[in-house]
């Protein structure tokens, strides 16, 4: 049983995860593929990172679809613009936190559409949707990928290598993404959860995910009130059993700096289009980058494991 102590540690917790939520903003409207608007930021990130990698940079577009499916309510999608002759590129499946929406998440989108990656980034059924609701709906997304792939009529249509989809998520999508990660198996490439948040309201971790071998990122702060690294990301990060898994703590930085408007966005959206060219796409000469991530960014980092 759980001491008082804890009882008020683990109710504390839970508070400042709905509260964290609640201050994110309200979800967008609708996107007009036509402009491909979206938040700057993201772009510019982008288009910094191709450049210093020395990768092609896409124009970027943006739509939303509504699948009809009972796992999830939505999904904004951010696509390379590509042509006709181009080979597919890969695909990203991302679940919102707790209370939050797609929209809370979006300079993602334009971050990784820059360098090629189709983002799909689903709203959930209700805010509060648990852990295991928000993995059902990611296992869904992946085949809602898969599916627009195959439609003439997406504009996504044979524009998607669906041997090269990664997870991501943020607090408790980050969580679902590993309990997603371990149901799919070799159906996904890679895994980078954010801020993760371990469990269902009210539970602790218990178990490992050593059945998960696709290659790893894990972002944290040391500062995260909400979702203590030692009790959610580090733990469940030593618990993985992929040989290719990196650990990204930073210093300072509360529950939402992954969200919209948060701190350390150039760094991390550098770090993680480095590790999606390495391990999702094998571009070898930019290994360094995730190797020697702590070097370049002293004092960015309180821990920082990679391979």
């Amino acid at each position: 049983m759980h001491s008082a102590k804890s009882f008020r540690a683990l109710t504390r917790s839970l508070l400042l995860l709905a509260a964290s939520a609640l201050l994110l903003p309200a979800a967008a409207n609708a996107q007009d593929n036509s402009q491909g608007r979206y938040r700057p930021e993201g772009r510019q990130i982008g288009i910094a990172t191709g450049r210093e990698f020395g990768e092609r940079i896409y124009e970027v577009r943006t739509y939303e679809a509504t699948p009809g499916v009972a796992e999830f309510a939505d999904v904004m999608v951010f696509y390379p613009l590509t042509l006709s002759f181009d080979r597919p590129n890969g695909a990203i499946a991302f679940s919102p936190g707790f209370r939050a929406a797609a929209s809370n998440y979006e300079w993602w989108g334009p971050t990784l559409a820059s360098l090629g990656y189709n983002v799909f980034i689903f709203n959930t059924n209700e805010p509060t949707d648990g852990l295991g609701a928000r993995a059902d709906a990611l296992a869904a997304l992946v085949e809602f990928i898969r599916s627009e792939n195959a439609n003439p009529d997406s504009p996504v249509a044979n524009k998607i290598d669906v041997d090269k989809i990664a997870l991501m998520g943020h607090s408790m999508g980050g969580g679902a993404a590993l309990q997603a990660a371990r149901r799919l198996g070799d159906e996904i490439s890679a895994v980078i959860p954010l801020q993760l948040y371990c469990c269902e309201p009210g539970s602790s971790f218990e178990g490992d995910y050593g059945s998960i071998s696709a290659p790893a990122l894990v972002i944290a702060s040391a500062a995260d009130e909400v979702a203590p690294p030692d009790a959610h990301a580090r733990l469940l990060y030593d618990s993985l059993g992929s040989e290719n898994k990196v650990y990204m703590e930073f210093a300072a930085g509360d529950h939402r700096i992954v969200a919209n408007g948060g701190p350390e966005h150039d760094t991390m959206g550098r770090l993680t289009l480095a590790f999606l060219k390495v391990y999702l796409d094998g571009v070898d000469g930019l290994a360094g980058h995730v190797s020697d991530a702590a070097d370049d960014y002293p004092g960015t980092f309180s821990t920082y494991l990679a391979p």
